[in-house]
């Protein structure tokens, strides 16, 4: 059953999950070359080593996967988007929150690809990529509450009994009296905090490094929305005195020699505020209040234009690499 299984054509999912996996390996090897020729913390090394292994198993195997449909191997990125022993762009504890925050991604992304991947050894292999995944995240966030890095979500009192909404301005928002935020919504808010704080530092890094100026300048518009971002989502915690992800950590260095190239650095944010979107729409969808709602909504937009504005750089500059697509129809029955 397994070969026979094996021998069937690659879905759509399967060749998509695949490609797009690809990319991002390739992507955050070369991420942490750059960090381990940099960093100083012994237990912060000994995390990139592990992970750097992860890429390594990883990129052979699905070149493996692809090369059994003749499906040509992606470009991605290799050796060639990393500058050797360049000065390091951010901090040691910077590597440390951006592998965790690269783990848990994964498990978002790589739960579902697994989930609708029919062929047995591509299932499998998404099986092992989520074991891996979570291993380096339970590392990652072990080691951030050993060195004193890790900010915990705001606390809420434990329900007294069990209750039920009796009242519409359950869902008020803008006008009226306005519930408590509940602890789904309090969720969102302190992710989409923490990943804009993540996202921010890495664009701040990549905005200093970028010599093309209209990269540089978009890189530039990016911070500015990521830490608009930033400022809604912790006014409304704030605003019922809750805490909000604020690392005091400094993430980004003085450098402005690029360690990457100008092509990985775009592909990077692109990829990131793609997530994001889907990170807010998921953040709608759990948050009752229409006050909420009315933000995801209108944040929502602005990424969007934003990461179309990057696609469009990277389609200029010919770095965007066309993903598996469906035949055209149309084009196939022109006389």
């Amino acid at each position: 059953m397994e070969n026979s299984q094996q021998h069937q054509s690659m879905t759509s999912v399967e060749m998509g999950a695949l490609w797009s996996t690809y990319f991002s390996e390739t992507l955050t090897k070369c991420m942490i070359i750059h960090f381990l020729d940099n960093v100083e913390d012994p237990d912060i090394e000994s995390l990139l080593i592990h992970a750097l292994n992860i890429c390594n198993k990883r990129i052979p195997k699905i070149e493996e996967l692809l090369l059994k449909e003749n499906f040509p191997i992606p470009q991605g990125f290799n050796d060639e988007d990393v500058v050797p022993k360049a000065p390091r762009l951010f901090s040691d504890p910077f590597y440390l929150f951006y592998i965790w925050f690269m783990s848990s991604m994964e498990l978002q992304v790589h739960s579902l690809s697994m989930a609708l991947s029919a062929r047995s050894d591509i299932n499998s292999f998404y099986r092992e990529v989520l074991n891996g995944s979570a291993e380096t995240d339970t590392k990652a966030r072990e080691l951030i509450l050993e060195k004193g890095y890790f900010i915990r979500p705001p606390f809420i009192p434990v329900p007294e009994k069990v209750d039920f909404v009796k009242k519409q301005g359950f869902l008020t928002g803008w006008f009226g009296e306005r519930r408590p935020l509940n602890a789904m919504e309090i969720t969102h808010l302190f992710k989409n905090t923490m990943t804009n704080t993540i996202g921010l530092a890495l664009i701040t890094g990549f905005s200093q490094a970028a010599n093309t100026k209209d990269i540089s300048n978009l890189f530039v518009r990016g911070k500015e929305i990521a830490a608009k971002h930033i400022n809604v989502f912790t006014s409304v915690l704030k605003e019922e005195d809750l805490s909000s992800f604020d690392s005091s950590a400094t993430y980004v260095t003085n450098s402005t020699t690029s360690p990457f190239s100008e092509k990985l650095m775009l592909f990077h944010v692109t990829a990131l505020n793609s997530a994001g979107l889907g990170n807010y729409g998921i953040s709608m969808s759990v948050s009752s209040r229409r006050d909420l709602a009315t933000h995801y909504t209108r944040l929502m937009g602005e990424i969007a234009m934003f990461t179309e504005d990057a696609a469009n750089l990277m389609i200029k500059y010919g770095w965007m690499e066309q993903p598996p697509q469906a035949a055209d129809r149309d084009e196939l029955t022109k006389l």
